[in-house]
């Protein structure tokens, strides 16, 4: 019944967008239609380093498919400062995920409210590595109804692959990420109920004088549509800048920490950021940011957190501090990037070095890698080359990582644990981007991303994809995009 309510909402909000003025600039509608179809023989090993299979059959001549189709909606109504957009999502199950978002900016106040609904929800908590203290990972903190855990894993366990399928590091194309992630929660039981209040969100901003103060209200039902459980949440923002351009945040969190939460099959536009909600209402995490401190032409950025409650992995006080330092070299046209990242107590664990130089077309990127060992002593875990040439019209790009640790040497070819070659042009309204992976310089072949895109109209765009094992077709994809 609430599908069909939803469904009845947002077909009057776009009759009454349409028919309630003679023309748009009286109020003004916009908005975008985008519609997926996904198709992948069940042969394929598209789902193998998920859920660990080592062996497959080569698909026969015929076989069957699994095909997924959705539609994304999104209606904005614009009425003097007010903002109103609906954004939907329809699959073969009928509405699954429907928004509402409301922007209304009085004087040097802005207001955002996102009303959420959905049949279920991930609660996904941010986690990182108490050795390395590389890049941060996901967890699953909470999930209703249904349980993704297996095949992902439950805090505070980090867990590199729920990262990869839901952030954009070229580890999977992002028509797998669907595929996988879709597959996850249709099999959980995650798309079956009905659709059903879950989370509000109530953004305001206000600016003074350069100094912006951020109120971030968080409220989620983690309860069910007939029984339902509200928790609440607070993250408050202050920020500004000095005569010099240096930018100081703080950062605190009541009743919530860093984190996401999906909803649905988890796809992009049914995401939320910028904090999740805890069941005790209290100060959770604190986080500093000081950004553009210039001293003798050098660029520092710093990032401090601080957590008020004994983790698993981390007890309260100072848990993570980042020193991001910046440079040019302006005769040899070099750029330098350095990144520490050091432990709650100041020990220095891991660091990251890049060097950029241009010349003419043509862009070399070094990234250097290095971390303490258990031995109290920084060994270099692997050292990336990407070499990109950019004349007029075309793009060829190297990416080229090599094996620099004693961990990976017995699995590389030549030294080399994965090469990318990227090809990318445009010729009038087409345009054509290629991926080919290889787990060596040039041999052993991974697979290949094919993504070509056509313009057919102002506003109307066709996109296909294709991902190409050493052995067959791993996935493809048909999209048509048009902005009105």
């Amino acid at each position: 019944m609430f599908r069909k309510l939803l469904a009845l909402t947002v077909a009057a909000l776009m009759v009454a967008a349409f028919s309630a003025v003679p023309n748009a600039n009286a109020a003004p509608v916009s908005g975008s239609l985008q519609l997926d179809i996904v198709i992948t023989p069940d042969c394929g090993d598209v789902f193998s380093p998920l859920f660990g299979f080592t062996q497959f059959l080569p698909c026969p001549k015929v076989t069957g498919t699994f095909v997924k189709v959705e539609a994304d909606l999104a209606l904005t109504l614009s009425i003097s400062g007010l903002d109103i957009t609906s954004t939907s999502v329809f699959t073969f199950k009928g509405i699954e995920f429907e928004a509402l978002r409301i922007v209304a900016t009085v004087g040097a106040l802005t207001v955002r409210t996102n009303l959420i609904f959905a049949p279920s929800v991930w609660e996904i908590e941010q986690e990182r590595s108490t050795s390395t203290l590389t890049s941060a990972r996901y967890c699953i903190n909470f999930q209703n109804p249904g349980d993704v855990t297996p095949p992902f894993l439950n805090c505070p366990a980090a867990d590199g692959t729920l990262f990869f399928l839901l952030e954009d590091v070229g580890v999977y194309h992002p028509i797998i990420q669907n595929l996988i992630l879709a597959v996850i929660a249709d099999g959980s039981n995650m798309l079956d109920g009905p659709l059903y209040f879950i989370k509000k969100v109530v953004d305001l901003n206000l600016n003074i004088a350069g100094l912006v103060l951020s109120i971030r209200g968080l409220f989620a039902n983690l309860g069910t549509a007939t029984t339902p459980s509200f928790n609440t949440g607070l993250v408050l923002a202050l920020e500004g800048q000095t005569v010099s351009g240096i930018t100081v945040r703080a950062e605190t969190y009541f009743g919530a920490r860093q984190g996401l939460e999906c909803f649905a099959e988890c796809k992009p536009v049914e995401r939320t950021r910028g904090g999740k909600v805890v069941k005790s209402f209290t100060v959770q995490e604190e986080k500093l940011f000081i950004r553009n401190l210039t001293v003798a032409g050098i660029t520092n950025n710093i990032r401090a957190e601080f957590q008020f409650f004994n983790g698993d992995l981390f007890p309260a006080g100072l848990t993570y501090f980042e020193w991001n330092q910046r440079f040019r070299v302006a005769p040899w046209n070099l750029s330098v990037s350095n990144t520490i990242r050091f432990d709650g107590t100041l020990v220095p664990r891991f660091d990251f070095l890049q060097t950029s130089v241009k010349v003419g077309d043509l862009t070399v990127t070094a990234f250097f890698l290095y971390y303490l060992r258990s031995t109290g002593t920084f060994e270099a875990q692997l050292a990336e080359f990407v070499t990109s040439f950019d004349p007029p019209g075309v793009t060829v790009t190297s990416d080229l990582t090599l094996c620099t640790e004693t961990l990976f040497v017995p699995f590389c070819s030549g030294g080399v644990d994965e090469h990318d070659i990227y090809l990318s042009a445009a010729v009038g309204n087409f345009t054509f981007d290629a991926r080919f992976i290889f787990f060596g310089l040039f041999n052993n072949f991974s697979e290949v991303w094919f993504d070509l895109t056509y313009k057919l109209a102002p506003g109307v765009d066709l996109a296909n994809s294709y991902v190409i094992d050493a052995d067959s077709l791993e996935a493809f994809s048909f999209r048509l995009t048009w902005k009105f």
